[in-house]
């Protein structure tokens, strides 16, 4: 996939979750410019740990509570490995690469994400997260105009 293409899915991503198109370019924007201000190089690609959804049988039925999922991104493949590692969520994580137009779509197609966080390379991991820019789903839709109770 180009860049354009994944701009061009948040846009319509944007649009189905009533958000405002236009929003796109500057809510991007708003994260190069942010990721700047805190000492980091705004990346081409983001790197996620791709988890298997869990199916009916492996949710215990005692929780009626929807699992509270964060989406954690790295700006380097070699920091998502070193904190797979270090932390043992994975002898061998599987890392996708997602620009941060499609990262973003991403997370707005997904309601169960309550919370984006972007990890830094040259911070060491503290309370079981790596230090990083931590955005609530709230904080993400308003880069869009999109209202929370439609996304």
């Amino acid at each position: 996939m180009t860049v354009y293409t994944d701009i061009a899915l948040l846009v319509a991503v944007v649009q189905q979750a009533g958000g405002d198109p236009a929003c796109v370019p500057s809510g991007l924007d708003r994260l190069r410019q942010r990721l700047i201000a805190d000492g980091q190089v705004f990346p081409n690609l983001l790197y996620v740990y791709r988890t298997e959804k869990r199916t009916t049988s492996q949710t215990t039925t005692a929780s009626t509570q929807p699992r509270v999922r964060r989406l954690l991104a790295f700006l380097s493949a070699d920091a998502a490995v070193s904190f797979a590692q270090c932390t043992g969520l994975a002898r061998s994580p599987r890392l996708v690469a997602l620009s941060p137009a499609r990262l973003l779509a991403v997370f707005i197609r997904q309601p169960d994400f309550v919370a984006l966080h972007i990890a830094y390379d040259d911070v060491p991991a503290t309370n079981g997260l790596p230090n990083g820019w931590h955005l609530l789903r709230t904080d993400v839709l308003a880069l869009f105009a999109i209202e929370a109770n439609s996304a």
